[in-house]
């Protein structure tokens, strides 16, 4: 079985945030279903997202369970105030303020909390990827709480500074990690963090002959680059590294983006056999699922592990 640990089911060509909530339920149902089923087609049956403003993946984790795909879901991310994230999910602006919104995902029944520490990758500027918005403390103190409910911590999180917090605070998972150097991969492995580094994202546009990033090109194969010697170094290191798409992300398709990332990830050295191994190894550590449920999706729907 085939594991995509980092999609975003309310970015996609059937609709938009406007159109998403003007729909009717009947509506909002059939485009989920339709996106699921592309994954289904695929053989991917475990799904994790990375959040939404408009509880896409809320509704998407009720369908998944007809569907028998197996969906875990954020409710919505957490961004500090005035910071990047607002199509993701809702703003805070300390821990008090944290406190509150928490109690509201848990009545969600959130599945992991996911926290948006710092910006995207900069095309423009080799480098940049925004300030770190949260404090130590205050990221520990998510991160403390989340874990007294039992809650995974999946954090996006690019630059040194930022992903240096995150490993620091004990989160569970590190997205998209880029710009950074050797020190935060042999301190993800000290610490066992599991890493969803997200290739397909800019390793798709260099992919494509398309002009919209003609000026960038140069920047996204330099930290595209960097990143896939960062992985290298990672697996060596034994880190636990996650297959995510970043499906619903520029270029990346839903059903389609993690056989993207496959194929980024051969880049590394690694084979088809040792890329799925990982995919459903890692996939299955950052989605906490219970070996039991995935043979058990293997008897009833003859998916293969």
């Amino acid at each position: 079985m085939l594991i995509d640990a980092h999609i975003h089911i309310a970015l996609n060509h059937l609709y938009n945030k406007q159109e998403w909530e003007s729909a009717r339920r009947e509506t909002q149902i059939e485009w989920v279903r339709r996106v699921l089923k592309e994954y289904k087609k695929a053989g991917i049956y475990a799904l994790r997202d990375g959040g939404d403003g408009i509880y896409a993946s809320k509704l998407a984790r009720e369908i998944a369970e007809e569907e028998g795909v197996i969906y875990k879901s954020p409710i919505y991310a957490l961004y500090k105030q005035g910071h990047y994230g607002n199509f993701l999910g809702e703003s805070i602006t300390d821990k008090e303020d944290f406190t509150r919104t928490f109690k509201i995902l848990l009545d969600h029944k959130l599945d992991h909390l996911k926290i948006i520490l710092t910006g995207i990758v900069d095309f423009k500027k080799y480098g940049e990827v925004g300030e770190t918005t949260f404090t130590l403390e205050e990221l520990k103190y998510m991160v403390e709480t989340a874990r007294e409910h039992n809650i995974p911590v999946m954090v996006h999180a690019n630059g040194k500074d930022g992903v240096q917090k995150a490993i620091t605070a004990g989160v569970h998972t590190i997205e998209h990690g880029y710009l950074i150097s050797e020190a935060e991969v042999y301190y993800m492995a000290e610490k066992e963090i599991l890493w969803t580094p997200t290739l397909s994202p800019l390793g798709n546009i260099l992919n494509t002959h398309s002009n919209k990033f003609k000026m960038e090109r140069e920047i996204i194969s330099r930290v595209y680059e960097e990143q896939i010697e960062n992985i290298r170094k990672a697996v060596e290191l034994g880190c636990n590294v996650v297959l995510g798409s970043d499906s619903g992300a520029y270029g990346v398709d839903h059903g389609k983006g993690l056989f993207d990332e496959m194929a980024h990830f051969e880049k590394i050295g690694l084979n088809r056999y040792e890329i799925e191994k990982m995919c459903l190894e890692n996939g299955t550590k950052a989605l906490k699922l219970d070996r039991s449920v995935l043979q058990k999706k293997r008897r009833d729907g003859g998916v293969a592990l």
